[in-house]
């Protein structure tokens, strides 16, 4: 028997948003503007089926739900209990948002013009706070393990860690900056 907590949702983004933020892992005002930005996409048109799809709002939060949350409370099993809908339904909302999202990548995600601001200031606080070697460079990660959801099918064994977890590690990303900075002071 399958007893959805999602209807809970909606009196935690208004009256408890810490326990929104601890099921979705976003703030509900991001969850509303992520939901404004993917609501057109016509992956969630149902062309003509019979088979309504769920609400965009209900498969968003069933995305952030799983996406947010690892180990035990990322299996398919937690996830449709909490949602209160079946193994496939989790999984098409899934696929539906994922798709939505991806296609947004050029609008949510993108890389401040090198003469900006911000760059300028991460290039002094790279000076000031960092070995010589990477004062020339700036986006640096630090290899943290980011946990994915199940085993690959291809080469599943290698992303196998030492934690026993699959997951995938962010590597260490550096751009060159050639010279140009040079006019600015160093602070």
């Amino acid at each position: 028997m399958k007893s959805s907590q999602r209807h809970l949702l909606e009196d935690f983004a208004d009256h408890h948003p810490h326990l929104f933020h601890q099921w979705l892992r976003v703030n509900p005002e991001i969850f509303d503007d992520i939901l404004n930005q993917i609501s057109d996409h016509p992956i969630f048109s149902s062309g003509g089926s019979e088979n309504c799809q769920l609400p965009i709002s209900i498969q968003l939060a069933i995305f952030l739900n799983g996406a947010g949350h690892y180990g035990n409370a990322i299996s398919p099993e937690y996830v449709t209990q909490w949602a209160g809908v079946g193994t496939g339904s989790m999984y098409n909302c899934t696929n539906c948002v994922m798709v939505a999202i991806l296609d947004q990548h050029d609008t949510f995600i993108q890389f401040t013009g090198l003469d900006s601001e911000d760059v300028a200031c991460a290039w002094v606080y790279t000076q000031n706070h960092s070995c010589p070697e990477w004062h020339n460079g700036i986006f640096a990660a630090d290899g943290s393990a980011f946990p994915i959801f199940a085993k690959p099918t291809m080469h599943g064994e290698t992303f196998f860690d030492h934690k026993s977890n699959y997951s995938l590690n962010c590597q260490a990303i550096i751009y060159e900056f050639i010279g140009i900075f040079a006019h600015l002071p160093i602070l």
